[in-house]
Formats: C-alpha cells, structure tokens, sequence
C-alpha cells in the first residue's frame, strides 16, 4: 500500500511538473493573444496599401491619365488573372480582418470600449469601400472558421451590416472604459485616441453610406444631412493617418518619392487640369472642338484657383517673390488616359528621386497623411442631400463650407519649396511646393469671393456646383468619387430602366453622354473614352459589350482560383462571366429592384 502511495505521489509531482514545463514553453516570442492595442496600429496601417486600388480607379474617375494601369482601367477593363484592382479585398479579408474582430470582441470582453468602438468604426469604414468597388462578396462566411468556400451575399446586405457596425460603433465609444490605454496616442495613427473624432468618423461613414444608396430611396436623403450633422464639424475633425516616412516603403505615403508607385507613369489628367483651369472644350454637333464650354463650373480663364498650384505639377519655375504668382504663372498640362506622361505630378519630366524632389510636395510627400474622408466631403453630402429635397439656400450654405473646408485642408499639406539649381545656377526644379501657406491663402480668398461660391447667385447654384466641387475636393484620393460618378452614370444618356441601356446609352463602338446643357447633366465636360468627341474616341474593350465598368472584380488569387462555384451564383451577371464588372451595382440602380 506505502508502495502505491510513493508511486501515485511521483505520478502526480509529474504530472504538475510537466503542466508547468508546456506553461514556460509557450513562445513568448509569437504569443497566442495579443492585446487589443497592440492591434490597433498595424490595423490602420493597413490603409496604406489602398493605393493600389486607387492606381486602379483613378484613370477610371479621369483623375489620372498615363500608360500602365491607366491605359487598362482608364478604358473600364482589367487585368486578367491578376490581383490588380483587389486590394482592399486583401486588406478586409487579411490584413485587417480577425485583428479587428480581435479588437472588438476583446475590447468589449476587457470594457475596452474605446478601442471596441475605434475598431468597429475601423470596420464599418473599409466594409463601405469593399462593398461599394465589389458589389457582391462574402459578408457572413467572411470569418467562418474552417470554410473552403464562401458564398457571396449581395451590396445591399453588405451596406446594412456597415451602418449596424457604424452604430455599434458610436454605442461603445459612448460607454465608459474600465481600463486606461498609456499607448493609445501613439497607435491610434488617426485621431490619438479621441473618442468624440471616433464618434464623428462613425457619423461619416453612415453619411457616405446614405447617400451612396440615396437614389434607392428619397428618405436616405434625410439620413445623410442627420449624420452629416453629427459628423465632423471643421477641418480640425478631418480624418487622416500618418506616416513616420523612416525610410522604410511602407510607413511611407503611397504616393510619395520614396515609393514610387506613380513615378512617370501617372499624372493629372487632361480633364482636370480643363476642370480646374476653366478650359473645359465645347464640342459641336461633330464632336470637334468650338472655343470653350460657356458654363464653367470651378472657374474660368479669368479666375485663378490656387488649389490647381498644389494639385498639379508644373516645369514652370518658383518665382523668387511670391506675390509674383497671379492667374497665368504656371502653366498645367494633363495627360489622356493611355498616352505618356508630359510633366509628372511632381513638375518634372522625368521620375521624382531625392536629388530633383526631396520627399516630394503635397499630398504626394512620404510623410503626407493621407485622408479617409474630410470635413469638405462631408459638407458636399449634405448640400447634394438638400439640394435634391429642394432647400437650395442650406445647400448652397454646405456647399460653401464645404469648398472653405476644401481650401482648409489643400493648404494643410503645403511643404515649402527649395529651389533645386545645376551648377548654372539655372533653376531645375523645386523640392517641396511652389507657393506658400501666406500666398495660397491670399489667393484662396479671392477665389471664395468670386462668382463661382460666395457671389455665385442662389438662383444659378446647381447640382453641379456641389458634385464637382466635391469632385475637386478629393482629387486624388477620393475613392468614393466612384460612388458618385457610378449613381449619376457617368452622365450617359438613360434607357427606360433608369440605368444604361445597350442601343440608347451605348453601342460597341460609341457611348452617348446626355448635352452639356441638359441641367440633368452633372459633370460638364465629362465624357467617358468611347464618346463621339475629340480626344475621347478609343474604344472600351470586346469583352465589355460597349457598357461602362461599374465593379472591380474580386481578387483573383483567392476568389477566381478555389471559390469559382460561388462566382457563378452572383446574378444578374455571373461572376466568372468576362463582363462582370459591368454589371450595375445595386446602389446605383433606381428604386428598389436589386
């Protein structure tokens, strides 16, 4: 019996012996729970790479024009077989995925309400731009553990799990914490850890989200000016993560010369430098050019606007005094969709290194924040919401905050310029901007006082005064831009359905943009590449049919190489079908039919 006992007391000494020889083995190094704020940094810097995407739509919005994936996407097709076009696919599904599920469902475990909160509105915010590039895709397989397929749910289900992570958003950040965050400043790279900026952005996403589905239904016309309202309040509460710009690419601006993801390859378009110029053409009965459009919207060849100064690069030189810099100093030239590059965005006709551009101007600077949405998009939502409810005076009141917000935010990035001269001493180029934050501001209240915002006339405030400044304001980086531009339809001309029809909006060889003088035109001047007009007449691809592109496909090293069966499920276009990404998203089809 005294034998059996001594053996079951070593068996026992074992046996806790080797529970705490697993417990000290664990590897401290790549530890199985992380907490929630250890999370939060990598989580949004995440954004860093939705570049990638914006490569892909901004020759697609006529933002940029150049060779490469311009030439592809700026003529609404795809690269075949490739992931070109699926990043923030990657970022949702991968790079922020269960790392915000982990924030949320541990933050609310811990009372961790902020960073709860911080990671549902994370969610709700990327949710929105996934779905509204994709249209379809897997909402409630998405996380499901142990799945080798995912079935697709549709836009409209997509959209409503965003605002309910919106408001569960706004519900935890309301809350108080049971624990304090020492390091919040420091990894929360957009607010610093502020619960009412997290409140605010929460309040943007909806409002984008409204009025993104706001020609389904009138009453989400409402729901966009109540958000509005309870978003951000001034430029102050603008929505921007930062880059250390440490020399390693990816704690640096995408855009930026460390990175060269633009390089000479993309640079403004030709439409912009038209639009923000007031040189958009006017185009006759054949499609030639007859003098300019009369109704310029932005300004006009007597009217400087300043931001062109920061948006666009020019070869012209720095003047030495800086009142110098009137209407005609700088001369921009934009490039086509598909055509080489003239003088880049950073003025040069070469691409930018640290010799001839520093860490480059503006927003394309390694170490620019880069913008989520702002104050000024934010007020052009809430003016198209009451313009179309027909309180033209509010709207014009929003819309003028909204071009001063504009202004607010494009001076917040100017980087003083240094002149760069050969041993002539001749002036090569200029390391940072061409003009200062004192002269800008100078030259923005001339333009805010002339007759394209403060004495613009109530009776000749248009729905296009609102779209296309807010078109302007977020140039380059506005990927919601789409969203608009896909729900006006690129001012084609409309089939019965409401929507582009084959025959009446578009054939194989041409598309038909309503006239400049219809006052349902939105965009004047824009014509997509297959217009009847000079400068616009290359051909969208085969596999189009003649319809514009209105989806980006999903990436294809996940969905088109093992979840192909779900694909071919998505109506009315199957997924794996050449043309699925023209198929009509939901949001921009009229009514209530999906």
């Amino acid at each position: 019996m005294r034998k059996i006992l001594i053996t079951l007391t070593i068996l026992l000494t074992l046996g806790t012996s080797c529970s705490k020889w697993l417990d000290v083995n664990k590897n401290v190094d790549a530890p199985d729970w992380v907490a929630p704020i250890l999370r939060l940094a990598p989580t949004i810097a995440a954004y860093e790479g939705i570049g990638y995407d914006l490569r892909a739509m901004a020759p697609m919005m006529q933002y940029f024009g150049g060779t490469g994936y311009a030439s592809v996407f700026g003529l609404h097709g795809y690269y075949a077989a490739s992931d070109a076009g699926g990043e923030a696919w990657r970022m949702v599904y991968w790079l922020q995925g269960m790392n915000i599920e982990h924030i949320i469902n541990d933050g609310r475990d811990r009372e961790e309400f902020t960073l709860a909160g911080i990671g549902l509105a994370i969610k709700a915010y990327s949710w929105h731009q996934l779905a509204s590039f994709h249209g379809d895709l897997p909402v409630k397989d998405a996380f499901v553990p142990g799945l080798l397929s995912h079935s697709y749910d549709n836009q409209e289900y997509a959209f409503a799990q965003v605002r309910s992570w919106a408001r569960q958003a706004i519900a935890e950040l309301e809350k108080t914490d049971a624990n304090v965050y020492p390091t919040i400043a420091t990894n929360d790279l957009i607010y610093q850890g502020k619960k009412d900026k997290w409140i605010k952005f929460a309040y943007a996403v909806l409002a984008r989200n409204y009025i993104a589905m706001s020609m389904k239904d009138a009453k989400y016309l409402d729901s966009a000016i109540a958000c509005a309202d309870l978003s951000f309040a001034s430029s102050a509460d603008d929505a921007s993560f930062r880059f250390d710009a440490t020399g390693i690419s990816n704690n640096s601006n995408f855009f930026g010369v460390l990175r060269s993801n633009i390089a000479f390859t993309y640079t403004q378009s030709d439409y912009m430098v038209q639009l923000m110029t007031g040189t958009i053409p006017n185009y006759n009965s054949e499609g030639a050019i007859e003098g300019l459009l009369e109704n310029q919207i932005i300004t006009d060849t007597f009217t400087l606007d300043p931001r062109a100064i920061l948006m666009f690069g020019s070869r012209d030189t720095m003047p030495a005094n800086q009142s110098d810099i009137q209407l005609g100093t700088f001369n921009f030239v934009g490039t086509r969709q598909g055509y080489g590059v003239n003088t880049s965005v950073m003025g040069l006709t070469s691409s930018a290194n640290a010799t001839n551009s520093g860490t480059g101007r503006w927003l394309f600077r390694d170490d620019a924040p880069w913008p989520l949405t702002t104050y000024a998009e934010i007020q052009f939502i809430k003016a198209e919401a009451l313009f179309r409810k027909g309180q033209k005076a509010q709207a014009f009141d929003a819309f003028k905050n909204g071009v001063r917000g504009h202004m607010d935010w494009v001076r917040s990035l100017i980087a003083p310029g240094t002149v760069v001269r050969n041993a002539a001493g001749k002036q090569t180029s200029v390391i940072g901007d061409k003009i200062t934050a004192s002269r800008f501001n100078q030259l923005a209240e001339e333009y805010m006082n002339s007759k394209f915002v403060n004495n613009l006339p109530l009776n000749d405030f248009s729905l296009s005064h609102v779209m296309m400044q807010k078109y302007v304001s977020m140039y380059p980086w506005g990927l919601d831009t789409w969203n608009d531009l896909r729900r006006y339809h690129y001012d084609l001309v409309l089939g019965a359905s409401g929507v582009p029809e084959s025959g009446v909006s578009y054939t194989t060889d041409v598309v038909y943009h309503k006239l400049n003088s219809d006052q349902n035109r939105i965009y004047k001047g824009f014509h997509l590449p297959p217009a009847d007009v000079i400068n616009r007449r290359q051909k969208f691809g085969q596999i189009n049919q003649g319809a514009p592109c209105y989806r980006l496909r999903p990436r294809y090293n996940s969905e088109y190489m093992w979840n192909v069966p779900s694909l071919k499920k998505i109506e009315p276009i199957p997924g794996d079908a050449d043309n699925y990404h023209t198929s009509i998203v939901w949001f921009a089809i009229p009514g209530n039919s999906n």
